[in-house]
Order: structure tokens, then C-alpha cells, then sequence
């Protein structure tokens, strides 16, 4: 008995031997992050743990935020921020900064966050990430509360986890089904933990609850789909888009040579050309091109990341705009017209079709206006481009166009 004990022993030992060489292994490819900030005497950003950042001064953490402290970090978080180049250390180093600042954050701290969430859309997630943190520590106030919904429509991974299960701890709930429809879809991006996160989310908000049907992982994500559908038969079905069998290009594909893309390989040219090719001039204006009948353009760079705006020209109708809605049209004589509704005369209906065909109805030859869940967008329009021409629409789209005012940017004095 003596000798299977020791043999036991033996084997955890070296179980736990392996494992830390494991982790070893794991914490060389992202080591710890420290830093020193630059300005304070004696202070230092630090990994205290796995993913757990702290502003220590002279070896202690600092519990809260003053006005010279908070100057500091800002110009640190600036400097990081507008560095030519950015790597993949200094992206760390910048969401470890956000982190760190949130977690002791004072008002203009948090008025400063939030003012990043609004500027810069691409770090809307690591400021949502940030925000968590403070909600999970600190009070929980409406205004972060607001930031972290709407963050659902990008966050991922990790990220997603923690935002979501700061929003569990809020007494706020969201009784709209376009937020309740995208927890599911995050839900549905999410591996078991963070699905149950997504569960627990929906639980807290809409009252209802559901068990787990098999030993699937997705199936209380079904359910919650399931429900969704019966709730809510006239919104967009929470169902994440799916890639047309006739895609020239794929999301994912476009979506990691975007991210690939840097300064020095931006074509404006290309881009421009590109966006008469695809047709988009036909809808949307952008600077001084295009017409004004969709949505404008212009400032599209101000308001969704890049991976955003491919999905919505990829999936037209994954998220349909409340302001842009699109209808079906009968006439008296049967004929049937779907599109976006535009100004037109007295006695008319103007149509803009999915062709980008404007079709003037008259209103006494109308039978009946039908909502439609779908967009006037056509599909495929990305069809008609070389992946050059894809790339270099999606980043033309992502600048401002000449004469456009550069609006809601902080910069480095």
C-alpha cells in the first residue's frame, strides 16, 4: 500500500512539474508587463497577475487618482497611442494603461475614458474592457453602463466575458431587443464559460431561464434563440450571418488581411476607385461623392471600427438601421417594389431599389406599405472587386475625406 501511495505521489508531482512548464512556456510568449510612467517619481505600471494591472508607486498600489497623476498617465496613454508604428507590446501596454487607470479612476478620468469610446472606435474595446474593471470595483453608474451595451456589437474572446459579467452586476436591465439580440450573438461567438456568462446576462435581463438540453455547448444559446424568435417574430433574427455559397471574398479572410494593413500601405486612390466601382456612390455620400439618398459616409471612420463596416457591406442585413428602413410597396395593379423610402412630391413615393434605381410610386396607386426585415443594400457587392480593391475600400472608408472636420480627437498638444 506504502509503495502505491509513493507512486501516486510521484505522479502529481510531476504533473505539477509539467504544468508549470506549461505555463512557463505560456507567460514567455506575452511576458508580464511593467513599465515606467513617465513624469511621476517612483511609479510604475505592473502585472501583478495575469491580466491584472496596477499603478504602483514606490512598491504600493495607488488607490486613487490625483490631478497631476492623472495628467501623466494621459500624456503616457497618448504617447503610446499616437506612436508611428504600434506593435503588438505597445497595444498591451496600452490596454494595461486603460485598465490600470479605470480601476483607481477619478471623474475626469472617466470622463476621459469615455471620451476614447467616442473618438477612436477601434479601441472601443479595450475601453469597454477598462470600463468593466471600474464597474467591478467602483460604483456602478448609468453613463458606463450605456458604454458597456453598446460595446456588445464589437467586443470579443476575453473581452467579451468580462464586459458582459460587469453588466450582470448592474440593477439596470435592457428591455430592447436589439441589445437583447446581440448578447445572444456574443453568446453564440463564445466558448462554454462564455456562454454561460451570455446566460446569465439574458437571465438577469429579460427574467427568463433555461437549462442546458444535451451536452452540446451551444444548445442553451439555441434555446435562447429559440425564445428570441417567439418574443420578438418582427425583429432580425438573432442568428450570426452566414457567408453567401456565391462570396467572391470571405469576412475572416478580408477581416485579417485588414488587420495586416498598415500606414504606409494605404491607397486612396485605389480606395476611391473602388468605391465607384462598388456601386456605393449610387446610395451614400461620402465627402463630396456620392448621392445622399443612404446613409452619409463621411464620418463613418468616427463611429464604427473597420471590422464593422466590412461586416455591414459583407451582411447588409445582419444589422438593419432604424433610421434606414426598407419596405415593400403594392400597387393597386399588383406590382411589388422593395426599398429605402425617400422624399418625393405631394402625391409621390420615391423608392431607391436594391439596383440603386429610383422608383417613383404614385400615392393613390398604393395598396399597401409592408415593413421589411431586410436591407435596400444589395449582397455582393464586394463581388465586383479585386481583394485589392475590397481592402483599400474598407480603409478609404476608414479616413476622412477632404474637407471633412476632424472632430472629437484629442490630441498630444
Amino acid at each position: 500500500m506504502g509503495s502505491l501511495k509513493k507512486k501516486i505521489l510521484i505522479r502529481i508531482l510531476v504533473f505539477g512539474l509539467v504544468c508549470t512548464g506549461i505555463d512557463n512556456i505560456s507567460r514567455a510568449k506575452t511576458p508580464a508587463i511593467n513599465f515606467k510612467i513617465d513624469r511621476l517619481e517612483d511609479t510604475m505600471l505592473q502585472e501583478v497577475a495575469e491580466g491584472d494591472f496596477r499603478i504602483m508607486v514606490a512598491g504600493a498600489p495607488l488607490d486613487r487618482l490625483t490631478g497631476a497623476e492623472f495628467t501623466a498617465l494621459r500624456e503616457q496613454e497618448l504617447k503610446l497611442q499616437n506612436k508611428k508604428n504600434r506593435d503588438a507590446e505597445s497595444k498591451r501596454k496600452l490596454n494595461a494603461l486603460l485598465i490600470a487607470m479605470a480601476r483607481i479612476a477619478d471623474e475626469p478620468t472617466l470622463i476621459y475614458l469615455h471620451e476614447l469610446f467616442e473618438s477612436y472606435p477601434e479601441r472601443r474595446n479595450d475601453v469597454a474592457e477598462a470600463i468593466s474593471w471600474y464597474a467591478k470595483e467602483n460604483q456602478r453608474r448609468d453613463a458606463d453602463w450605456r458604454i458597456l451595451v453598446r460595446s456588445l456589437n464589437i467586443i470579443e474572446g476575453d473581452q467579451a466575458k468580462a464586459v458582459m459579467h460587469a453588466l450582470t452586476r448592474f440593477r439596470r436591465r435592457s428591455n430592447k431587443a436589439q441589445w437583447i439580440r446581440q448578447a445572444i450573438l456574443v453568446g453564440l461567438e463564445q466558448d462554454l464559460a462564455g456562454q454561460q456568462i451570455a446566460d446569465r446576462l439574458l437571465t438577469h435581463w429579460t427574467g427568463q431561464e433555461f437549462k442546458p438540453e444535451s451536452d452540446s455547448a451551444n444548445s442553451i444559446m439555441q434555446q435562447w434563440q429559440e425564445w428570441f424568435a417567439s418574443k420578438y417574430p418582427d425583429e432580425l433574427p438573432a442568428e450570426l450571418p452566414v457567408e453567401a455559397a456565391d462570396s467572391r471574398w470571405k469576412y475572416k479572410g478580408l477581416l485579417a488581411e485588414l488587420q495586416q494593413q498598415t500606414k504606409d500601405t494605404l491607397d486612396l486612390k485605389l480606395g476611391a476607385q473602388a468605391y465607384v466601382k462598388a456601386t456605393c456612390v449610387k446610395c451614400h455620400r461620402f465627402g463630396e461623392q456620392g448621392e445622399k439618398i443612404g446613409p452619409d459616409l463621411t464620418y463613418v471612420s468616427r463611429r464604427f471600427q473597420q471590422k464593422e463596416v466590412l461586416q455591414a457591406t459583407l451582411f447588409p442585413s445582419h444589422f438593419v438601421s432604424e433610421e434606414y428602413p426598407t419596405f415593400t410597396i403594392v400597387t393597386d395593379a399588383g406590382k411589388t417594389f422593395t426599398g429605402m423610402m425617400g422624399a418625393a412630391g405631394p402625391d409621390e413615393i420615391m423608392l431607391l431599389t436594391e439596383a440603386g434605381k429610383r422608383q417613383m410610386i404614385k400615392k393613390q396607386d398604393v395598396d399597401e406599405i409592408i415593413p421589411v426585415k431586410k436591407s435596400a443594400m444589395p449582397d455582393g457587392l464586394l463581388n465586383l472587386l479585386s481583394k485589392a480593391e475590397a481592402i483599400q475600400l474598407i480603409r478609404y472608408l476608414g479616413t476622412l475625406p477632404e474637407g471633412a472636420s476632424d472632430k472629437y480627437r484629442h490630441k498630444l498638444p
